[in-house]
C-alpha cells in the first residue's frame, strides 16, 4: 500500500493533470474545427476555453490554417477572440499573411490587414507581381503603403503592359516614378564586387537600368538616392555604391543578416 503522504499528493495532481489535458483536448478541438471550416465548432471551442493563439507543429495557430484554406468567417472569429497575426512559424519563418497571400485568398488578405496593416507594403507587391488588380487595391485603399514601396510597385508594374489598369491605379494613388541616374554613373558601377569573406555581386547595365545578380538571379534594381539602389521586385536589400577620389572602389550590401562590405574587382 502506498504512503498516505505519497497517496494524498497523487490525489492533489489530479485536478492539475486533467485540467492540462482538457485544455490540449480543446485546442486540438478548436484545430480541428478551423481545418474542417466549421465556424459553429471554432466558436463552441473557444466558448469552452480553447486558446486561440495555441501553437501546433511548427509553431503555427489556427489562423494559419484558416488562411492557409481560406475561410474567412473563420479567420473573422478568431481575430475577433484575439488571434495573433504576427506569429512566424519555426520552418518557414512564415505568417498566417503569407499563407493567405501565397493561396491568393483576398478576403483573409483584406480581415489580416484591417487587424494589423504592417504586411500592407507586401500585399501591394504581390498584387502587382501577380497582376492581382484587387490585392493591390486592397492595399492602395489602406492608405498606409510606403512611399518607397508604392515607388517599386509602379516601376514594376510598368514594365509589363498588361499591368496598365493596376499602374493607373498606382498614379492616382500618388506613386511617383524611380530617380532617374544618367547612364555615364550607372556604367561607372558596373563590375563585380566580393566581400572578404562574403557574397560576391555582379553589376550590369541593359537599356539604361541597373541590374544586380544576387545569388543566381539579375534583378533589375531601383534608385533610392544617387548611390544607393534597391531591387524592384522586394524590399530588405540595398546596395550602396561607395566613392573615393572620384572612383568606385566598392559597395555596401545590406541585408536581413546584416551589413558586408564588398570590394570592386577591377
Amino acid at each position: 500500500m502506498l504512503p498516505k503522504f505519497l497517496l494524498y499528493s497523487l490525489v492533489a495532481l489530479l485536478p492539475l493533470q486533467t485540467a492540462t489535458t482538457s485544455k490540449q483536448a480543446l485546442n486540438d478541438q478548436l484545430f480541428e474545427a478551423v481545418r474542417k471550416g466549421d465556424v459553429a465548432a471554432v466558436t463552441k471551442a473557444l466558448d469552452s476555453g480553447a486558446d486561440v493563439n495555441a501553437r501546433f507543429r511548427y509553431g503555427t495557430t489556427a489562423l494559419f490554417k484558416a488562411a492557409e484554406r481560406g475561410y474567412a468567417q473563420v479567420a473573422k472569429v478568431l481575430l475577433d477572440r484575439g488571434a495573433d497575426v504576427k506569429v512566424k512559424d519555426t520552418f518557414y519563418g512564415a505568417t498566417a499573411m503569407s499563407w493567405a497571400l501565397d493561396n491568393n485568398h483576398v478576403d483573409v488578405v483584406k480581415l489580416l490587414l484591417e487587424k494589423d496593416a504592417s504586411d500592407v507594403d507586401d500585399v501591394l507587391m504581390n498584387g502587382v507581381r501577380r497582376s492581382n488588380a484587387e490585392l493591390v487595391k486592397l492595399a492602395l485603399d489602406n492608405g498606409k503603403a510606403t512611399a518607397q514601396t508604392l515607388t517599386a510597385a509602379l516601376a514594376l508594374s510598368s514594365t509589363d503592359e498588361k499591368n496598365a489598369a493596376i499602374t493607373e491605379m498606382l498614379k492616382k494613388a500618388g506613386a511617383q516614378p524611380p530617380l532617374e541616374i544618367d547612364t555615364a554613373t550607372l556604367q561607372s558601377y558596373a563590375g563585380k564586387y566580393r566581400g572578404d569573406p562574403g557574397p560576391e555581386i555582379a553589376v550590369t547595365v541593359k537599356e539604361g537600368k541597373l541590374f544586380a545578380t544576387l545569388g543566381r538571379d539579375a534583378y533589375q534594381m531601383m534608385a533610392i538616392d544617387k548611390t544607393t539602389f534597391r531591387p524592384i521586385a522586394f524590399s530588405g536589400v540595398t546596395v550602396t555604391f561607395n566613392i573615393e577620389a572620384d572612383k568606385i572602389t566598392g559597395a555596401t550590401l545590406k541585408d536581413g543578416r546584416g551589413t558586408t562590405q564588398l570590394k570592386k574587382i577591377e
